[in-house]
């Protein structure tokens, strides 16, 4: 089975679907509709022969009844018979004249309207014979010897059924020296007393018309007919060449049905057969035909379809030829375009052509590979910038140890000042830098983040006094998940330096924590002074900025966004005399991703 699980070209498949659909159903239909028709031709053939038949086997019954009432009135005469007897017993030539003249007058009476009779012979027992012409002129010589036609089968045959006229064909009448091939013989032995009769058999030799009619009737065809009695000796053939195989043949078939048709061979050509049984007597009608004959028409309607269905293929082809080519090339232009894109080049020069399919799959192929080519460039784009903002972090920070250390001998020297205030504030500072400058990577703890942010705001109390107070509403939940560090100081640093600056009363700042389909989602709301739409784009955009990390609110946005995708980042809300709502949406993480023993757990299936 290895053909059907071989590949086959496109082009190989239209082919043999094209012979299989179209080629072969053609060819088929026309062998299918000329045998359906050859058969119909042959039915109504074999239908008009065989009412042809009948026909000319009434004519021959009729004229054979005819000969046979003659023959048998004349055998069953006592005064014919009487006077062929006085003929034979006779001396005197005065008596044989009288006699002979007055049996010639009861002859003639009988056969006066019998033209086809050529002689009629009385054959004597004890030898000799009494011979009278026709009453019409025939160019045939039927004398014959008695004493050799007494020894004939013919002759024994009318014998043993005394009474019966006994009809026989050119076949058994060998005695007759004639070309003419429609002669008959009549005989029959008288059933009288060899007391009252010497005549042992009246024998008539007949020219037949009706068989000559019938030679005629087909002298301007090929086929022929032959007559058989009875005993399947033949009366009659009337083929201009004798062909004996064939005559073996078809009188051998014919023998056991009373009517029917066969095909036979002879000498390379096939012959159509076709008989019928007589209904009043047991000869046979059989009449051979050449089958190319009967179907010329058909050879020649045969010839039209095939030359029609040719011309019809070879146009099929062509149209096939250019259909296939029409379909297939674009399709191998595609492929190797395919290629070229797989060996890692993206520049596609695909002429667009073929049908709408394949018209629509280049088109689709050279909008993706464009595509590609975007989101390469855009791929590209994303990890410079994010290097671009992890540098940007890392520039702005500091030796860690070199400012801990100051900071350290900062607050030594405050303490022992007794300056407490300068104590706290340091103390926050270094932690708050501590956990700045922590390289463990840049994933934090949430818990650890808002721990971070505590320093942070003491640090700005410290320096602003009581003017805002920072209020929390978390979510225990997500306090262990992770995100990136120095996600929420800046935002934080933006409300309370510009979102309360100028402002009288206290500023509020909250902060919330939650998942929200499965997403975490940090708010910071304050009751600031609020900005307009311009300036809350310009926030989004300007990414030089000064602060403690040294990294703006557009600097996280990015972040956010070059580390999760597109649906994660920030939403600013904001109103003038109202406040400003800042919100971080983040993937739900419960797993430190930059640690490769973990596995990192996106609840968001969409940022996978």
């Amino acid at each position: 089975m290895r053909i059907f699980k071989k590949r086959w070209p496109i082009t190989s498949i239209l082919y043999v679907m094209f012979f299989f659909v179209v080629v072969m159903p053609i060819v088929l239909v026309a062998l299918l509709s000329l045998r359906a028709y050859t058969n119909i031709l042959l039915t109504n053939i074999t239908s008009r022969t065989m009412q042809t038949l009948e026909q000319v086997s009434y004519s021959i019954d009729q004229e054979k009844s005819r000969y046979i009432r003659t023959v048998a009135a004349i055998a069953s005469d006592n005064n014919v018979i009487s006077l062929a007897t006085s003929f034979h017993r006779s001396t005197e030539p005065k008596d044989l004249f009288n006699y002979s003249f007055q049996l010639e007058n009861q002859l003639k009476n009988y056969l006066h309207d019998m033209p086809d009779v050529v002689s009629a012979m009385f054959i004597y027992r004890d030898g000799g014979a009494y011979f009278f012409e026709g009453t019409h002129f025939h160019n045939i010589d039927t004398r014959i010897n008695e004493n050799y036609l007494k020894v004939t089968s013919l002759y024994q045959k009318t014998l043993q059924n005394q009474g019966r006229v006994q009809l026989f064909g050119s076949e058994e009448n060998v005695l007759i020296e004639s070309n003419d091939k429609y002669i008959l013989s009549a005989a029959i032995a008288p059933p009288y007393e060899r007391s009252f009769s010497d005549v042992e058999m009246v024998y008539f030799v007949i020219q037949a018309k009706m068989f000559e009619n019938l030679a005629e009737s087909t002298s301007n065809q090929n086929g022929s007919f032959i007559i058989l009695d009875g005993n399947g000796n033949i009366m009659l053939d009337t083929s201009k060449d004798k062909n004996q195989n064939i005559e073996k043949q078809a009188i051998e078939q014919a023998q056991d049905k009373k009517t029917g048709n066969f095909k036979t061979m002879a000498y390379g050509e096939q012959m159509f057969v076709t008989f019928l049984t007589m209904e009043r007597a047991d000869w046979k009608i059989i009449y051979i035909t050449p089958y190319d004959q009967m179907t010329s028409q058909v050879r020649q309607i045969y010839k039209f379809i095939m030359n029609v269905s040719a011309a019809g293929l070879v146009i099929f082809l062509i149209v096939s030829f250019f259909l296939v080519r029409s379909i297939v090339g674009p399709i191998k232009s595609l492929i190797y375009q395919m290629n070229r894109v797989k060996s890692g080049s993206f520049h596609v020069d695909l002429e667009l052509s073929g049908p709408l399919e394949i018209y629509s799959l280049g088109k689709t192929f050279q909008s993706m590979t464009g595509r590609i080519q975007e989101l390469i460039i855009e791929r590209q784009e994303q990890e410079r910038l994010k290097n671009r903002a992890e540098i940007d972090a890392l520039q702005s920070q500091i030796n860690p140890h070199f400012l801990v250390n100051t900071l350290n001998a900062i607050k030594i020297m405050a303490m022992l000042s007794k300056a407490t205030n300068l104590v706290e504030m340091t103390d926050s500072l270094i932690k708050l830098l501590s956990s700045t400058f922590h390289r463990g990577g840049s994933y934090i703890q949430l818990f650890d983040e808002l721990q971070s942010l505590e320093k942070y705001i003491h640090i700005m109390k410290v320096r602003y006094g009581d003017r805002f107070k920072v209020e929390y509403d978390l979510d225990e939940s997500v306090m262990h998940t992770y995100i990136l560090k120095l996600l929420l100081q800046p935002i934080l640093e933006n409300a309370i330096i510009h979102g309360f600056y100028g402002k009288e009363a206290m500023g509020i700042v909250k902060i919330t924590c939650k998942t929200q389909r499965d997403q975490l989602i940090i708010t910071i709301t304050d009751n600031g002074k609020g900005m307009e739409r311009r300036t809350m784009e310009a926030l989004l955009q300007e990414k030089k900025v000064e602060s403690l990390s040294g990294i703006g609110i557009a600097n996280v946005n990015d972040r956010i966004r070059l580390n999760y995708g597109e649906p994660y980042g920030l939403e600013i809300e904001s109103e003038l005399g109202v406040g400003t709502e800042v919100i971080v949406v983040l993937p739900l993480l419960v797993n430190n991703p930059d640690q490769p023993s973990t596995t990192r757990v996106l609840i968001d299936e969409k940022s996978a």
